[in-house]
């Protein structure tokens, strides 16, 4: 139950008023339903296949194409042994 001595609608005094009210209300409702559209929508995108996919595969491909970076990074800083370090062995 609503609290009496709270009521939103004290400014209406006339049909006129009741009329402005009444449209201000269907215009904000409306202005939630566009809103309400437009984070479906921005969630569609995000969440489509077509941009789901490449970002899932390049999650899986990173770890492995580091892996691949740091065995060639690797490989090639190791220490090529002299012609003394070969004789001695």
């Amino acid at each position: 139950m609503t609290n009496p001595s709270k009521n939103r609608y004290e400014h209406i005094e006339s049909f006129e008023d009741f009329e402005n009210e009444k449209m201000k209300l269907y215009y904000q409702i409306k202005f939630s339903e566009r809103k309400l559209q437009l984070k479906y929508i921005e969630l569609g995108l995000l969440l489509s296949p077509a941009r789901l996919i490449p970002l899932l595969v390049s999650e899986w491909v990173n770890p492995v194409v580091t892996m691949i970076k740091n065995f060639i990074a690797q490989f090639f800083s190791r220490t090529k042994p002299t012609s003394d370090e070969k004789n001695e062995a």
